[in-house]
């Protein structure tokens, strides 16, 4: 086995102190940008790795910020880490990122290890939507909640407005003139597609329309399968209002396999946004979740945290916004609805802030 490279080691073939070593990798004391390079390079030569753990016991400080969430295959959840991992290296905190997999007993076992770091503050999206069990133990570090949220009073969350968001959907397809909705969510048992749904279906019901709604769960291929059951056995409706980026995907795909025209035979909003809902030939109308304000709520009240403030809990919500596309095509509407509600509009490009 290969002898592990030393602290000694590279500053021997940089030519400099163990010190300046210390110092280059810690940012504990500034040093000379030649000299730091220099350093850098025969680190990098020697294969070198810095020890975070023994730099932590030996400063007596972490600057280690823990992060979970339920799937890192998902990109609304990478977003969210992209973000607040740009924030902690800006404010000199690493990041240590654990995954679920929308499993509550790896829940459990992710967040043992995370803790295990004695980080100085974590981030959680859980995956159930329930505060994990270790986290309710007194002498645990202080922690900000996102997105999956059912409980306000342990501790700071940042959340959407998540009815709002799904009325936000609903209405825009009410206002194209469509009265026969699908509610494509992923788990209903989780409080903010629950709520995302039921804030859609009470916008479709004031128009004068229906609502159906269908479970997909988080994979998309298996949610096209199971689209393609449900559109089976049941009415195709006008229109899909889909809650998450994972649902969109499964609509988009089970549209695909059966060779749908969109927006002429069906047509969807989706949710979150991505560089691929614009890079197609029908770019997908969304409700765009505040992906950097989110992250930077969560960062910012962490820091107060970890700072000492032991201000009241604080919940903070951010609303989300509609970009208009070309996946909803307008239709009449019923007999006698016209003067009411205003002819609809034709679909197109175009943003609409919500």
């Amino acid at each position: 086995m290969a002898k592990k490279v030393s602290i000694k080691d590279v500053a021997k073939a940089a030519g400099v102190s163990t010190a300046t070593v210390s110092n280059v990798f810690s940012g504990k004391k500034p040093v000379n940008d030649d000299l730091a390079a220099k350093v850098r390079a025969a680190a990098d030569r020697l294969g070198y790795q810095v020890n975070k753990a023994a730099s932590l016991l030996r400063s007596g400080k972490n600057s280690v910020v823990s992060v979970l969430v339920p799937d890192l295959s998902d990109p609304f959840f990478t977003s969210i880490i992209t973000e607040i991992e740009h924030l902690a290296t800006d404010d000199g905190y690493e990041i240590i990122v654990g995954n679920s997999n929308d499993s509550v007993d790896r829940e459990a076992g992710r967040l043992d290890a995370l803790l295990a770091w004695q980080p100085a503050g974590l981030i959680v999206i859980p995956c159930s939507g329930k505060v994990p069990g270790r986290l309710r133990t007194p002498g645990q570090p202080p922690c900000v909640f996102l997105d999956r949220v059912a409980e306000f009073s342990l501790a700071d969350t940042v959340t959407i407005d998540n009815a709002g968001a799904g009325a936000m959907a609903a209405q825009h397809l009410v206002d194209m003139g469509h009265r026969q909705v699908l509610v494509a969510a992923s788990d209903l048992e989780l409080a903010p597609i629950r709520q995302r749904a039921q804030g859609a279906e009470a916008a479709v019901r004031k128009g004068g329309g229906s609502v159906q709604f269908v479970e997909l769960g988080s994979d998309p291929q298996l949610g096209a399968e199971a689209l393609a059951a449900w559109f089976d056995t049941h009415p195709s409706p006008s229109a899909i209002v889909a809650t998450n980026d994972m649902t969109t995907l499964a609509a988009l795909s089970y549209m695909a396999s059966r060779k749908l025209d969109l927006p002429g035979q069906i047509s969807i909003v989706g949710f979150d946004d991505y560089a691929w809902m614009q890079a197609r030939r029908t770019g997908i109308t969304v409700i765009k979740q505040p992906v950097e304000e989110i992250a930077s709520s969560a960062w910012d009240l962490l820091k107060e945290r970890m700072s000492g403030d032991a201000a009241d809990i604080v919940n903070r919500v951010h609303d989300c916004s509609l970009i208009i596309r070309d996946s909803v095509r307008g239709i009449s509407a019923p007999a006698g609805e016209a003067a009411a509600l205003g002819a609809p509009r034709p679909a197109g490009g175009g943003a609409a802030a919500g």
